[in-house]
């Protein structure tokens, strides 16, 4: 789980929160991930993402 508010200025390692974001969501998407993915947002910014994965056989 990670927390992240998204915020155009503000960075994470030198990267903005909007990126990270959209690298998170990129590379479940290229690992075949099978779940959910659970965005929360409190006050119009993005507070918690939850990825929940699920086995199929």
């Amino acid at each position: 789980m990670a927390a992240l508010n998204i915020n155009k200025n503000e960075q994470i390692g030198g990267k903005s929160q909007l990126t990270k974001l959209y690298e998170i969501m990129r590379e479940t998407m290229e690992q075949g991930f099978y779940g959910s993915v659970e965005v929360k947002f409190e006050a119009g910014k993005v507070t918690i993402i939850k990825k929940t994965e699920s086995i199929k056989i």
